[in-house]
């Protein structure tokens, strides 16, 4: 586990909450489970990585420990009635928005298996047989596969 945040990083009436040193443990672990690049050995995080998630997960933790803050109000007039709930909900849980965040850090620090094109396209030679120059929407030459020129042609006999 990764200790991208601790307890001396959060605002000082923050510090004193209860249960905090667990909160930062928790939101620790989930980062780096989330996103393993912050965790990882090889390579590094950058500083920038972890000063951007230090920033995500200081709000999550702010956000659990203010768990219940806010105000419940309900009005009445005649038949009608209005709620409005502005209560922190509880939950030791980090935002969708958090983990996209975080795993988003993961995605520009280098090429992973989802950024090498396996099947160039695009700059290929196709053959004169190929169903391309027939008006089709696939290539039947195998040109789009090696990237260069025809994978097979047909041989004059």
């Amino acid at each position: 586990m990764a200790e991208i945040i601790q307890v001396t990083d959060l605002p000082a009436a923050l510090q004193q909450a209860e249960l905090v040193d667990a909160m930062v443990a928790g939101a620790n672990a989930k980062a780096s489970r989330v996103a393993p690049c912050l965790a990882s050995t090889d390579p590094v995080p950058t500083e920038d990585q972890l000063a951007e998630a230090k920033l995500v997960l200081l709000g999550a933790v702010k956000r659990w420990a203010e768990a219940g803050a806010g105000a419940f109000q309900q009005q009445t007039a005649g038949p009608y009635s209005v709620t409005t709930d502005t209560r922190q909900r509880s939950g030791f849980n980090l935002w969708p928005s958090e983990i996209e965040a975080l795993q988003a850090l993961c995605r520009t620090s280098g090429p992973s298996a989802f950024t090498v094109d396996t099947a160039p396209g695009c700059g290929s030679i196709h053959s004169i047989i190929c169903s391309l120059n027939f008006g089709a929407l696939y290539c039947s030459c195998g040109a789009d596969l090696t990237g260069a020129g025809p994978l097979y042609e047909l041989v004059d006999p």
